[in-house]
């Protein structure tokens, strides 16, 4: 499709900005929206510099959206908005930066989409398709929008994104010659009215899917009705004919008549959620032929990534752990699973109007929970039955009461259980700030 010569771009966060620098080095005449005012914004509009743009920033107005014939959103702005509904019903095109940046892809594209592991998983892909292959772009909702990929004249022989389901609710071309689905459960249900709708957002990975593509999805979750992917499964279960599991301490993949064996102490990550996170990965290097010493090499080389269950210090016998990327409850619940120890648990923040009960099957691991932000008085009324609860005021305070509760052999870990964005920029932010505090104790 030709892209009109004036577009609309609303929320300016690293897809918004990445976008208008695409469209602008291209002639397009841009506009800008974003909730926030212009003193908030400030250093995204100076990192603009010399693109020119008209705007409005603060409450949206909604004569700023019907004006113009194609509106592109980050990630983080509702496509469910009143004034974007207005818009899409007098006829105006609306399409998130994902679906921009597809319209100029050059090379197959491999997608991970899923509720915990996505970060984890399309990384560990990436450094695999790396050491194979060289020339390789990793991004997308994993910190790097998928439309620098275009923006720098990039080359790749693969194009490796995450790709969350805000993303998926606007892309109208996009298709994943592979696509990975990691799990699905609760989470977002502050932004979709149903887990269904939550669900089904998921599901939009695989729509556009061909014959020739294939899809890589958690053993136990419904196939998908749409899209004509090859569809191989990937299980902790159970042994599969086809696809790839884990069995006795080793990792099989079986594809096209092949075996392929790994022991699963190659890897130094931990846990049944990090064993299917290496499943996918191991799946889809075999997908596209990747040669087993390769892979290994991979495998042992991977560390993990900050944030996700990441040891900090070891303090009078007290191991600190920062997992500030577990912003939903069964991320928190899988690091409670796969931490041995009692745990004092530092959780809350923005609540994303799920349930938190499913703690409740960990309860046992919990020797104190201290209860932040603006969901800490949802976390005492639904837990406050099962496990001791104290609640601060911030982190810093947070940190302190753990420090002076933990025993020798104890940890404490930060595994928030909800977004950042009551107190912080991001759960990069958070958990900077969870070490710094730590790391000055």
């Amino acid at each position: 499709m030709e892209l009109p010569d004036s577009i609309l771009i609303v929320g300016l966060g690293a897809s918004g900005t990445a976008a208008a620098k695409f469209l602008h080095g291209m002639g397009k005449s841009i506009a800008l929206a974003d909730e926030k005012d212009e003193a908030v914004l400030a250093p995204v509009l100076r990192s603009l510099n010399g693109i020119t743009f008209t705007g409005h920033f603060g409450p949206h107005r909604t004569e700023d959206f019907l004006r113009y014939p194609l509106i592109v959103i980050s990630p983080g702005v509702d496509s469910a908005l009143p004034v974007l509904q207005e818009a899409n019903a007098k006829g105006i095109r609306v399409i998130g930066e994902v679906e921009l940046a597809y319209m100029f892809l050059d090379a197959p594209v491999i997608a991970v989409t899923g509720t915990n592991g996505k970060t984890t998983t399309t990384t560990l892909i990436g450094e695999i398709f790396k050491k194979a292959f060289g020339n390789v772009f990793v991004g997308g909702n994993i910190g790097n929008p998928l439309i620098n990929y275009v923006l720098e004249g990039k080359k790749a022989h693969y194009i490796i994104v995450e790709i969350s389901s805000f993303q998926l609710e606007t892309v109208e071309t996009f298709r994943a010659n592979t696509a990975v689905l990691l799990n699905i459960t609760e989470d977002h249900l502050d932004r979709y009215r149903s887990f269904n709708e939550y669900r089904n957002a998921k599901y939009r990975i695989f729509e556009r899917q061909t014959e020739k593509d294939y899809t890589a999805i958690i053993d136990g979750l419904e196939p998908p009705k749409a899209g004509k992917g090859r569809i191989l499964p990937f299980s902790t279960a159970r042994e599969l004919e086809e696809g790839a599991f884990a069995k006795d301490e080793k990792l099989y993949v079986r594809i096209n008549g092949n075996e392929f064996i790994y022991a699963r102490s190659l890897s130094p990550l931990v846990g049944i959620h990090n064993t299917e996170n290496i499943l996918a990965a191991l799946l889809t290097a075999h997908i596209h032929g990747i040669d087993q010493t390769t892979v290994s090499a991979v495998l042992q080389e991977f560390k993990g990534l900050p944030h996700r269950v990441e040891l900090v210090r070891e303090l009078k016998g007290v191991r600190y752990y920062n997992d500030s990327k577990a912003t939903n409850v069964d991320a928190t619940k899988r690091a409670l699973e796969n931490i041995e120890g009692d745990v004092i648990l530092i959780a809350g923040g923005k609540d994303k109007g799920g349930s938190y009960q499913a703690i409740t099957e960990v309860a046992h691991k919990i020797k104190v929970l201290i209860a932040i932000g603006e969901a800490k008085e949802r976390i005492i009324s639904e837990l406050g039955s099962h496990v001791v609860i104290y609640k601060e005021d911030d982190m810093a305070s947070a940190v302190r009461t753990a420090y002076e509760i933990a025993e020798s052999g104890d940890i404490v870990l930060l595994s928030p259980m909800c977004s950042s964005f009551d107190m912080f920029t991001d759960y990069k932010h958070r958990g900077n700030t969870y070490r710094e505090i730590v790391e000055s104790l």
